[in-house]
């Protein structure tokens, strides 16, 4: 070691103490030291300008990382650059240290490692170091003898970063990536000094280095290597990248001060190796390759690191896109203004904080600090909060504020908790994104335990492996949360009062911290008051403490008022506080304040400490009497109490707090026209008492919640009491007419541009949604409704509602809904409205209009939500011609769609669709009808919010096999169930959570469970032929099982007075049970021929309705057991439900048929056609209490809601003329006058080929899909053949089935007439081809194919059968003999699913899973030409026309294409129009038309005229019509010539969309599923199709010009 170089010695010390290997970096240090150490005393010396230039005040980490950077170890060639480095960092920096600090409780935490990055910070470099060091750089290469005149300017060079670019593209291109580095130097330099080092030391000597790399190949290499480090440095991202890979960049920059060092002093260093007997070249090729070396492993850091935080940031965006869009309450969380004055509450902070930062298991999860009003409570909990953000800790805070109730926060809770924890930490926003990913209701679900096990538990315990520190969620004001049922759930889970494990704070990780801050209610209390929760009360505080702390506060409050007030004069205001901070505050606001003239400080003080001695809440109460008393003095009171009263109640009454300007505006609009005042006039003396009085654009809402207290409570507040109740009338006016007003609701109201445009796309949508609706007319959109159903009836405000719903207000208000994402809550206010006019029957038809609007939102609300302009281009165009919507409205926006063909009538049967998890076995109503809940066959039961279709908590889970049965309590409180496990249980309707213990008693399956009127009584059928009744609170049987019955009981129904049970059977029988004595009364009720499936009782006890599986409805009296009347008869399967309709004249019943029928109980006969409203078996049916809605559920695991009004109506007619199921397979009649359809709902169909309409009711009779159906020569007979493995034969004018042959063993996929109707051949699944004699029966079997035969045709002359199968093949059969009359065909690559034959029996067309057509010679088996191709998925059904000349397929690929037999080649373009694959496709005789039907469950026809026509003239851009006038006007600005061809037609969501997503119209596939106009369409069943004259559409930008000017 070389004592005469101190910095070397330093730098060594300096190493022990970094993080990496200390063997490894002091022997690297050493051998760099050594190196040095021979250096010659003049080039040693060289160092000691550069050396001081680096900055004084490095970060330690900043130095840490500097030391770790690679480094090739050179010899003294860089020693200058080095000590650049490093004697300044050891001289001048703050080393880094092993020493462990003493431990502080309040300093920041050590971030996780998922979290950690670097994070750099310096001072400017010292200017005098700089201009010292540059100099030093100017002399160096003075000495060499290449001096440039820009070196005379070196010393200014830092501070003109544009001369350096100037001179670097002066001198070479080599170095022009300097420049575009330099082009953020100045940034850098700021936060990393070597990036500005380094380029001065090169712009400094770039003459000498570039007259040195001219004669130097190996320096010249190295001047490359560093333009290529600084040109990755400056490409893509790296520039907008370096400011967050500080260390990496740092060490660059270090190592390329070294490279210019070695590049300055390299002509010096050659002498000296020649001087020492050196080799000059391999010297040089060393030092230089070891810093080659070294940029090359910086550089490869420098991608990595770009790679991963590319990553990064990918992941990052993922996902914040998965929790974008959680329910997020803003404003709800800390509030620095809040804290703890410093000094006060140190006691009670530093013994929560110790709380926080204990360890072990048996430390409580929750700590719950209670204390009356006043008593600082809040301040404590942002205080805690505020200072576990400042430790850099992973924590939440949420605030609950009276005045917010109509945010709802108690049902946003954990969404917003859990939010901000992602917000704190990598590993909890990962987890959190992950729980959202795949179940996007969760961001949603207002069921608060699924939010807290599922977004806050699983993620914190997931956050918590990576994580020690404490996890802290504080949770201030739970008693401001509403009343006490809004907060039950959130108290039963942090309490572990509940009865699901899952939810118990117990099982989160030791480290997390829930603090619970309220008032200590009651019903708190009860809840908190467990082993596992801390509690500390403010009350059990040390008076003297409390006292010491509000003299601090009190003191510095009045610090400017010190030349009035001393220490005792704090302590006088401490003393009369009685503990209460809030009363101090207020005193000192008083003390302060100037209201009055003439009352100066001290007067107000000696004031305030004067009269009783009254404590607590009566003393709050004087202040804030005070207080008032000094604003509004006795003279003014008769006048200014009034005012004050409506203001403050206008404010109280208000359900969200109103900006002083809006409550203002709306003022203006009150009833009483002396309510107009400038509210801003007396909230400038409410500033002690209100918020928002300094800013007119924060809420006015009490400071604190005793003074809403004070005010509306009478026998406090005396004079100044608040009836807010009063001030509603006057809510509900102005809301109204706010909307109505000059600046109220208007057309286009945010001036929308581009109705091309989602919402989403709109630039700064939000920003013209603040600026064009005011506060007051946001709030008066959303809670109108609220405020006047609030009222008693008043038929004033209720032709203001009625002018509401008169004027296109009513759209505009749904305009306005939907910008402000309000339109959810528009429902709410529609429900409310109907049922305020409830009753009055002078404005009927207002509940009629609110009703319509509605179903309009039902409809359409994720159409506007998507896009504002199509509320009026989409929605409104669409609405059904008998709405009140589009009666009273579609004119005046005569610039939108017109339907001409196809347009619905009235409202849709169905609401809704909700998907269950799994099979529905079971399906009930809540009493309110706002939730249904369903049984499921995986074991599981779930709850749906009927309005929304959400699920309101995760699935009850307890059983352990099919819920067969479930019901809720009178009370809606309670959820039944019975399951195959042979349990009944008990669920909380609200929670989900289970109640008590299964209910076990019964030796088999569970098949029926009911709760008696009172609640108090659960009755259970069961598999064992018993019936048993349970106590609902004990979970005990009461007394033996009921036993009668001689096979298991399917059904129960408890009579409304509770005293009768009625149970259905097995056995055939219905019997009447007496409830209390089990007894079974009277004789069992005889008449159903088979199992009884459902029972049901009438609301006046005096009827028993029975379903069974007879397929009939049956209806008893109840005391006689006589049945009345005759059955009632319609289904076509077991009836499974039955319910009775509150009027008690009508029944509804659910069959396996797949309908739902209305019968007239007292004529006996059906209300309208049957509902066909599933596509799989019906499993039960549900009525709402109001007869309203009827829920089913269905073996295709969906639940339906149905509008009850509609079955009945016109729009039901609709269910006769369609299939409900796939359409696999259609034939036409040899006169061309009809088509014959078969589908997997089980029917064949016969329809008019020109109107569509059904010609004779569905032949019914196959048990399962009718897979192909075949016409006879004559049109008198049709054939089919179905997967039940049977052919019918049916006679087309009667419609009765003249034949049944079996004999297939499985499904029959394929069926044909021979021409002379003796003969009906099949083809099936069984492998073998049938051919059947039509008078005999019998069947000759046809043997070879080795797969299914899918396919079967014969020939024209009849003596030919041609077959193509599974097996790749097709085969040719005698017709007379039976045997293969050829080998196979053999060339297709996959299944065989159609063949055809053509009239002169020449050619076998077939068509293939592979996605070709293929035609063979039928005389040879040879295939003829190349395969057609086209399809872009399996050809599903080829068809031949009458003359030979053309083939038509359709295929799964959703087109028909029509193809030239002779050529091979397509005619005109595919036929499109379909939504599904195609099944089946047939020709007319004279080749006209083609018929094709679809798994869309439509017919289509085609006319093939039309590819002629289309090949003749050209077809308009975009047009849904035959009619080509009425194409889409101006289609060029939509399609803005683009290559990709117009739409066809809607999207699988509805919207017709153009190039770049622009969007056209949405058409609601609900209202008009499939049947979508295509071109060439000439019908569509069922309905027709829908055409749409789109000439006068004003679309794009010019879409605002829709309404009438």
């Amino acid at each position: 070691m070389n004592e005469d170089h101190p910095p070397q010695k330093k730098r060594l010390g300096l190493l022990k103490r970094t993080r990496s290997n200390p063997h490894l970096a002091e022997e690297r240090r050493r051998k760099t030291v050594i190196d040095s150490s021979s250096l010659p005393p003049s080039r040693n010396r060289s160092r000691s300008g550069l050396s001081r230039l680096i900055p004084k005040c490095l970060s330690k980490r900043f130095a840490r990382s500097a030391e770790q950077s690679p480094n090739p170890g050179p010899p003294a060639t860089s020693s200058s650059a080095r000590d650049l480095l490093h004697s300044q960092t050891s001289q001048d920096l703050p080393l880094l240290t092993t020493t462990a600090p003493k431990p502080n409780p309040d300093q920041p935490l050590e971030p996780s490692a998922a979290n950690s990055s670097p994070i750099m910070t310096s001072k400017q470099p010292d200017q005098k170091l700089v201009q010292a060091t540059l100099a030093k750089a100017k002399a160096g290469v003075d000495g060499i003898g290449h001096v440039s005149g820009m070196v005379e300017n070196a010393t200014s060079t830092s501070d003109n970063l544009q001369s350096v670019a100037d001179t670097i593209d002066t001198f070479s291109p080599i170095l022009k990536p300097l420049k575009v580095f330099n082009s953020v130097a100045t940034g850098l330099a700021d936060v990393h000094p070597y990036a500005k080092v380094a380029l001065s030391v090169f712009t400094c000597a770039s003459k000498m280095i570039l007259d040195q790399a001219n004669r130097d190949t190996a320096v010249s290499c190295l001047l490359s290597k560093i333009s290529g480090v600084y040109a990755l440095l400056t490409e893509g991202e790296g520039l907008a990248r370096i400011t967050s890979m500080l260390e990496i960049c740092g060490k660059i920059a270090r190592q390329t001060l070294e490279c210019a060092d070695f590049v300055v002093h390299y002509s010096d260093m050659k002498s000296f190796w020649r001087r020492l007997g050196k080799h000059v070249f391999n010297e040089t090729e060393a030092a230089i390759q070891r810093h080659n070396e070294a940029l090359d492993s910086l550089m490869q850091e420098f991608r990595d690191k770009m790679t991963l935080t590319n990553t990064k940031a990918v992941h990052r965006i993922a996902e914040d896109l998965d929790v974008s869009g959680m329910e997020y309450v803003s404003g709800a969380g800390r509030n620095t203004s809040k804290n703890c004055i410093p000094g006060t509450r140190e006691d009670i902070l530093s013994e929560i904080k110790c709380w926080i930062r204990s360890t072990g298991e048996d430390v409580p999860r929750v700590l719950w600090l209670s204390g009356t009003a006043g008593k600082g409570k809040s301040s404590i909990a942002h205080t805690i909060a505020n200072w576990s953000h400042e430790r850099g800790g992973m924590q939440a805070c949420f605030c609950f504020d009276r005045t917010r109730e109509a945010e709802r926060r108690h049902e946003k809770i954990f969404t917003t908790i859990a939010r901000d924890l992602a917000d704190c930490d990598v590993t909890m926003r990962g987890a959190l994104a992950r729980a959202v990913r795949d179940d996007n209701e969760l961001k949603h679900t207002v069921d608060v335990s699924r939010q807290w096990q599922e977004l806050v538990v699983g993620p914190i315990r997931e956050a918590s492996k990576a994580i020690t520190a404490p996890v802290q969620i504080v949770i201030d004001g739970l008693d401001e949360s509403g009343n006490a049922n809004t907060r039950e759930q959130i108290l039963g889970l942090l309490s572990r009062k509940t009865d699901a494990p899952s939810s118990q704070p117990a099982e989160l990780p030791v480290n997390a911290r829930i603090i619970i801050i309220s008032r200590p209610l009651q019903d708190i209390r009860d809840a908190l008051d467990a082993s596992h929760v801390r509690h500390i009360s403010m009350d059990d505080i040390p008076p003297a403490s409390t006292h010491n702390d509000i003299q601090l506060f009190i003191s510095t409050r009045l610090a400017g008022l010190r030349n009035c007030f001393n220490d005792a004069h704090f302590k006088t205001l401490a003393e009369k506080s009685d503990g209460l901070f809030e009363w101090a505050r207020l005193a000192c606001e008083h003390i302060k304040s100037t209201n009055k003239l003439g009352q100066g400080p001290m007067s107000r003080f000696n004031a305030v400490v004067a009269g009783t001695s009254e404590k607590g809440t009566r003393l709050l109460d004087m202040m804030y009497a005070r207080i008032l008393e000094d604003i509004m003095p006795e003279d003014d009171r008769r006048e200014s109490i009034p005012l004050f009263c409506s203001v403050m109640g206008q404010i109280l009454a208000s359900l969200e707090p109103l900006p002083v300007p809006a409550l203002t505006a709306m003022r203006l609009h009150f009833p009483d026209g002396r309510s107009s005042y400038d509210v801003k006039l007396l909230m400038g003396h409410l500033g002690s008492l209100v918020s928002g009085t300094s800013d007119l654009h924060t809420p006015i809402c009490p400071l604190h919640a005793s003074f809403y207290d004070f005010l509306t409570d009478k026998s406090r507040s005396h004079d100044f009491f608040v009836d807010s109740s009063s001030v509603q009338s006057d809510l509900a006016f102005a809301t109204l007419r706010v909307m109505d007003s000059e600046h109220g609701l208007r057309f286009n109201i945010c001036s929308l541009e581009n109705s091309y445009l989602p919402n989403s796309s709109v630039p700064e949508l939000e920003k013209r949604v603040k600026d064009s609706i005011s506060v007051e007319l946001s709030y008066s959109c959303r809670f109108w409704g609220t405020h006047v159903s609030s009222m008693s009836f008043k038929s004033s405000l209720a032709k203001e509602v009625e002018a509401f719903f008169d004027g296109e207000r009513l759209l505009w208000w749904l305009e306005a809904l939907t910008l402000i994402k309000g339109i959810g809550g528009s429902v709410v206010t529609l429900l409310s409205v109907t049922d305020w006019f409830s009753g009055h029957a002078d404005f009927t038809h207002v509940s009629d209009a609110a009703r319509d609007t509605l179903r309009f939102v039902r409809t359409f609300a994720s159409t506007i939500l998507h896009s504002t302009p199509h509320l009026y281009l989409s929605a409104l165009p669409f609405a059904p011609t008998q709405s009140r919507m589009f009666r009273k409205f579609a004119a005046k926006f005569p610039c939108t769609p017109r339907i001409v063909s196809d347009h619905v009538e009235n409202w849709p049967q169905m609401e809704k669709i909700i998907h269950a998890n799994d099979v529905v076995w079971s399906v009930a109503m809540s009493p309110d009808g706002k939730r249904i809940a369903c049984g499921l066959r995986d074991g599981t039961i779930q709850v749906w919010d009927i309005e929304t279709g959400e699920a309101l908590y995760a699935p009850l889970r307890g059983h352990t096999d099919y819920v067969r049965s479930v019901t809720f309590s009178p009370d809606g409180r309670r959820i039944a169930s019975g399951s195959d496990d042979k349990t009944v249980r008990v669920w909380d309707a609200k929670t989900g959570e289970a109640l008590g213990s299964p209910l076990q008693g019964h030796t088999s399956w569970i098949l029926s469970v009911a709760i008696s009127p009172d609640g108090k009584r659960i009755v259970s059928g069961s598999l064992d032929n018993t019936i048993r009744v349970w106590n609902m609170e004990t979970y005990e049987a009461f007394g033996a099982p009921l036993q009668g019955h001689t096979d298991w009981v399917l059904c129960l129904a408890i009579s409304s007075d509770g005293k009768r049970i009625v149970s259905g059977s097995m056995d055939s029988t219905i019997r009447v049970w007496d409830m209390e004595t089990g007894e079974a009364l009277g004789a069992p009720l005889q008449g159903h021929t088979k199992p009884v499936r459902c029972v049901a009782i009438s609301t006046d006890g005096m009827r028993i309705v029975s379903g069974s599986d007879d397929n009939t409805i049956r209806v008893w009296d109840m005391e006689t057991g006589k049945a009345l009347d005759a059955p009632l008869q319609g289904h076509a399967g077991s009836v499974m439900s039955v319910a009775i309709l509150s009027d008690r004249n009508r029944i509804v019943s659910g069959s396996s048929d797949q309908t739902v029928q209305v019968w007239d109980a007292m004529a006996g006969v059906a209300l309208g056609s049957p509902l066909h409203c599933h596509t799989d078996s019906f499993s039960a049916v549900a009525i709402s209490p109001d007869g309203n809605r009827i829920v089913t559920g269905s073996n295709n695991k969906t639940i339906r809601v149905w509008d009850t009004d509609t079955i009945t109506g016109k729009a039901s007619v609709a269910a006769l003329q369609s299939h409900t199921g796939s359409v696999n397979s259609v034939a036409i009649s040899p006169d061309e006058q009809s088509i014959v359809s078969g589908s997997d709902d089980k029917t064949v169909r016969v329809w008019d080929i020109e109107t569509g309409k059904a010609l004779v009711a569905p032949l019914e009779g196959h048990t399962r899909s009718v897979l192909s159906v075949a016409i006879s020569s004559d049109g008198k007979s049709i054939a089919s053949g179905s997967a039940d493995k049977t052919i019918r034969k049916w006679n087309v004018e009667t419609g009765e089935a003249s034949g049944v042959f079996q004999g297939h063993t499985d499904w029959v996929r394929s069926v044909a007439i021979s021409p002379d109707r003796n003969h009906i051949v099949s083809g099936s699944d069984d492998k073998t081809i049938r051919v059947w004699h039509i008078g005999t029966g019998e069947a000759r079997l046809l043997s070879g194919h080795s797969g299914w035969v899918r396919s079967v045709a014969i020939s024209s002359d009849g003596n030919r059968v041609v077959s193509g199968s599974h097996d790749k093949t097709i085969q040719v059969w005698d017709m007379g003999t039976g045997p293969v009359s050829s080998a196979p065909l053999k060339g297709h690559t996959g299944h065989v699913l159609s063949v055809a034959i053509s009239p002169d029996v020449c050619r076998i067309v077939s068509g293939s899973r592979d996605k070709t057509i293929r035609v063979w010679d039928m005389g040879t088996g040879e295939l003829l030409g190349a395969p057609l191709q086209g399809h872009t998925s399996y050809v599903n059904a080829v068809a031949i026309s009458s003359d030979g000349n053309r083939i038509v397929s359709g295929s799964s690929d959703q087109t028909v294409r029509v193809w030239d037999m002779q050529t091979g080649e397509g005619v005109g373009a595919p036929f499109r129009g379909h939504t599904e694959p195609v099944r089946s496709v047939a020709i007319s005789p004279d080749g006209k038309r083609i018929v094709s039907g679809s798994e869309d469950k439509t017919i289509r026809v085609w006319d093939i005229d039309f590819l002629h026509r289309h090949q003749t003239f050209e077809i308009p851009a975009l047009c849904f019509s035959s009619d080509l006038t009425h194409a889409l006007h101006s289609a060029s600005s939509f399609l803005q010539d683009s290559e990709t061809s117009a739409p066809s037609g809607p999207n699988e969501e509805g919207w017709v969309v153009g190039p770049e997503g622009r969007l056209l119209l949405w058409i609601p596939l609900v209202l008009y599923s499939c049947n979508m106009y295509a071109p060439g369409t000439t019908l569509v069943i069922p309905n027709n199709a829908l055409q749409l004259d789109l000439s006068s559409v004003a679309h794009g930008t010019s879409w605002h010009k829709c309404r009438e000017q």
